[in-house]
């Protein structure tokens, strides 16, 4: 599995910069979707053994809900 601090990184730098809510939302699509790189990432657990997929369920779990609570919070500036 890839670098989950350096993605969490990048998704969090792209919503900082995110100009506008339409751009919110394809980067929450881009990151959360159904086809998503988070989303991408939690399909590939079933590969882990035990006590790693359980570990890398809970750190991709906090990586989405960061992800996603930081959009809603721009969201909910840019409303403002």
């Amino acid at each position: 599995m890839q670098d989950l601090e350096a993605l969490r990184s990048d998704l969090l730098r792209q919503v900082e910069r995110a100009a506008s809510l339409a751009s919110l939302e394809e980067l929450r699509v881009s990151a959360l979707g159904r086809k998503g790189r988070v989303t991408e990432l939690m399909k590939e657990l079933g590969s882990l053994d035990g006590e790693a997929r359980k570990e890398a369920g809970r750190t991709l779990n906090l990586l989405k809900d960061a992800i996603g609570a930081a959009i809603e919070a721009r969201k909910a500036g840019n409303a403002a």
